[in-house]
């Protein structure tokens, strides 16, 4: 047996060796990769309702958020027209109670001087 003859033994049960391995990495791989997808799957069952149920919750939100907002809108509309009534009110009722306060007014004012008349002076008694 010559040595180039060794060489190509050595070669060839090297390669067969290197072959071995790298058929056994892969197949563990392929396993993994199975494995992985099994998982992947149940994780994606289990996910998919929960993602639904989410989805369904975002579109519920969304409608209260909107129905608030009309609310709000309402609200606002109801404190302006309030604001305004009450404006109003006051500018009605206004002229009728000046004219009670300056009839009260004059009416004290006349009693007052009733009262001053009536009333002996501190020096007198």
């Amino acid at each position: 047996m010559s040595s180039s003859d060794l060489a190509a033994v050595v070669v060839t049960v090297c390669v067969l060796v290197a072959l071995v391995a790298l058929i056994t990495v892969l197949s563990q791989a392929f396993v993994l990769m199975r494995e992985f997808r099994r998982k992947l799957e149940v994780f994606d069952d289990k996910v998919e309702p929960a993602l639904s149920q989410l989805a369904d919750t975002a579109e519920m939100a969304q409608a209260e958020i909107s129905r608030l907002r009309d609310l709000l809108n309402i609200a606002q509309k109801v404190a302006g027209l309030a604001e305004s009534a009450g404006a109003a009110t006051a500018r009605v009722a206004a002229a009728p109670v000046d004219k009670v306060r300056s009839a009260i007014s004059v009416l004290r004012g006349k009693d007052s001087d009733e009262e001053r008349v009536t009333a002996p002076r501190s020096g007198e008694r």
